[in-house]
């Protein structure tokens, strides 16, 4: 009996802001998956949006999403892109959604996210990420930029990624700024550029340097929400005269990574990826 043909595999891009969407997209493609795509109302859109179909729900219609993916005969989701955090008064969840979020406590990002990944694996779908469809974008190990980093740098950069490190199950953030053995700030709800923004001014009139640490949390799903920096983190840390950006390789996105370097170079920052 001749063999059966293989079952076609459809990924559904569960998609906030930003290009990542676009990239998972892009990688499925390549490997000849057939893509669609799920935005949220009032929530930043995928930027460019992939050609793909495109169904909008309410960031909490976890149900009615789950149906529609069974409904496009999904095998594989990804979540990617940026959303915002919704004021707990304004969602609407379904009756799934309500599950999902009294699961999660609703006390830390990372906890919905394993919750909402958890449940989408229970529905007998495949969780893929940018590992996965996108390797390319993440962040590799090395020193990344020209110029060598001092013993106080490399003392700053450890600085961050303990002070992250301790504060990584509280969902604070996942970036802070340290210059010279003193934590500047820690990355809140403002985001990173209002981090970089802000911790300008905390420096002494005229005082330049700094490092902003961005890493992945410890308990933090790698199928969602990973640290992000691109050309616009670059050319805020050099319009507000930081010393260097450190970043943790391979779960850290770099979006447009040459274009970052080159510009570090030509402004002297300097850029570390570490483990």
């Amino acid at each position: 009996m001749p063999k059966s043909a293989p079952a076609e595999v459809v990924l559904t891009v569960l998609a906030g802001g930003g290009p990542l969407p676009s990239l998972l997209a892009e990688g499925a493609r390549e490997r000849g998956w057939a893509v669609n795509l799920v935005v949220f109302a009032g929530q930043p859109q995928p930027h460019p949006l992939p050609e793909a179909l495109v169904k909008e729900f309410g960031l909490a219609q976890i149900g009615h999403i789950v149906a529609h993916l069974k409904a496009t005969g999904t095998t594989h989701v990804a979540l990617a892109g940026h959303v915002n955090k919704p004021n707990i008064l304004s969602l609407k969840p379904d009756a799934t959604g309500l599950k999902i979020l009294t699961r999660a406590l609703m006390r830390h990002d990372d906890a919905l996210l394993r919750s909402v990944t958890t449940f989408l694996e229970e529905e007998g779908f495949t969780l893929v990420g940018v590992a996965d469809l996108a390797p390319h974008v993440l962040a590799p190990e090395g020193l990344l930029s020209k110029g060598k980093p001092t013993e106080a740098d490399r003392a700053d950069m450890a600085l961050g990624r303990t002070t992250l490190a301790v504060l990584g199950d509280l969902d604070i953030g996942q970036a802070c700024i340290v210059q010279g053995g003193v934590v500047l700030g820690l990355e809140a709800a403002e985001g990173t550029d209002e981090l970089i923004r802000r911790c300008a001014a905390y420096r002494a009139p005229g005082q330049r340097g700094g490092w902003l640490v961005k890493r992945a949390k410890i308990l933090q799903t790698e199928l969602a929400d990973l640290p992000m920096v691109g050309p616009q983190t670059v050319n805020m840390l050099i319009e507000h005269g930081y010393r260097g950006l450190a970043i943790q390789a391979g779960k850290t996105l770099m979006v447009q990574r040459g274009e970052c370097v080159v510009r570090a170079n030509k402004h002297g920052l300097l850029v570390v990826a570490d483990a």
